[in-house]
């Protein structure tokens, strides 16, 4: 990852900016030095920072308000040699940390920890390593990026104590922690919130608290995912019939442009309909197809804001076979058109 808790860099010499590159270059296109990051003041409005190198290019955006920084390092490897370096920092802030990998795959190594993690898209974590060395190893040429929250621990401990009271002891412990579930990705909804937090054009204390109400939310969102509440009841008799319905809600999401019928998606399961449907109203608190026009409102929403597709093309990627169908769901949920975020 390019942008992680403040510390210090250990720059492999491949990424050392060579002085003929950058000669002619402002210096608002060049990377800024960690102890830069770990300067700046508040800013309502991120920092963009670019690397044009020939072996690789890179984009790193941060956003400090308070106590509370957000930040994406987008780093695209040309030069194959490059392939398998590393980062290599040491973390010595009290600093609690949200990682979300969007793209590529990166090999992460903490000093705490006898296994490396591995970065790969739809992988999220939630993490303190204050006073440990940390390092990052790419795999593979292309494209990585990864989105960060990172949260001072006092701060943390005053929003999440009643909630979370056993990860802030070990803050208050000064033990490390790592909080995931490798299998278990996150939502278009959680990256729905990511994209609202770069897209927010408020200013001052209301970006504060906006940005602040936002990392609760992905924080409560993640905690949802990696700690079902769900324990065997009458309908669900076994840990194996819950993974079942984990296994539907996984399935519908991969295939929600053209998703199977109820009785076919309890047959792939192996479950009867009258489970699948009772079972999965018990876990997720919807309906299958309820579940599955949400988290198809919600992608879409996330495609409109990339701005990268048309809105017919938005409504047959997630699965609505007329556009004035998507249109009407669309507008029902959010309250809004969809022709509305693209202007």
């Amino acid at each position: 990852m390019l942008v992680v808790a403040p510390g210090q860099w250990h720059i492999p010499e491949c990424f050392v900016p060579k002085t003929e590159y950058f000669a002619d270059m402002p210096d608002q296109q060049k990377f800024p030095g960690f102890e830069e990051i770990k300067n700046l003041p508040d800013n309502d409005v991120p920092y963009v920072n670019s690397l044009i190198l020939p072996e690789a290019t890179g984009q790193h955006r941060f956003m400090k308000l308070g106590e509370i920084s957000v930040s994406d390092g987008q780093l695209y490897i040309i030069d194959p040699r490059l392939k398998g370096q590393t980062l290599r920092h040491f973390n010595d802030a009290p600093i609690v940390e949200m990682n979300f990998t969007l793209e590529g795959r990166t090999l992460q190594q903490q000093s705490y920890l006898k296994e490396e993690l591995e970065f790969v898209k739809g992988y999220h974590n939630l993490m303190y390593n204050a006073g440990q060395w940390e390092q990052n190893r790419f795999v593979g040429d292309g494209a990585h990026n990864t989105f960060t929250i990172h949260m001072t621990t006092d701060r943390f401990a005053q929003l999440f104590a009643p909630y979370y009271p056993h990860i802030v002891e070990n803050l208050q412990a000064e033990r490390p922690f790592l909080i995931q579930q490798p299998a278990v990705h996150y939502t278009p909804q959680m990256l729905s919130v990511i994209h609202a937090i770069w897209n927010s054009t408020l200013q001052g204390n209301m970006k504060k608290l906006f940005l602040e109400t936002k990392m609760m939310e992905l924080m409560m969102l993640q905690n949802e995912l990696f700690t079902p509440r769900i324990t065997k009841t009458d309908i669900l008799k076994s840990r194996d019939d819950i993974d079942r319905i984990y296994l539907a809600r996984e399935i519908i999401l991969k295939e929600m442009q053209n998703p199977p019928t109820l009785s076919q998606l309890a047959r792939r399961c192996g479950l009867n309909e009258f489970k699948l449907k009772k079972g999965f109203k018990q876990i997720f608190n919807n309906t299958v197809f309820g579940y599955l026009n949400i988290t198809r409102l919600e992608h879409a929403k996330m495609m409109l804001l990339d701005n990268q597709l048309t809105l017919s093309e938005i409504a047959f990627e997630t699965g609505y076979a007329h556009l004035q169908h998507f249109s009407r769901a669309f507008k029902k949920h959010f309250g809004v058109t969809p022709g509305s975020l693209t202007r």
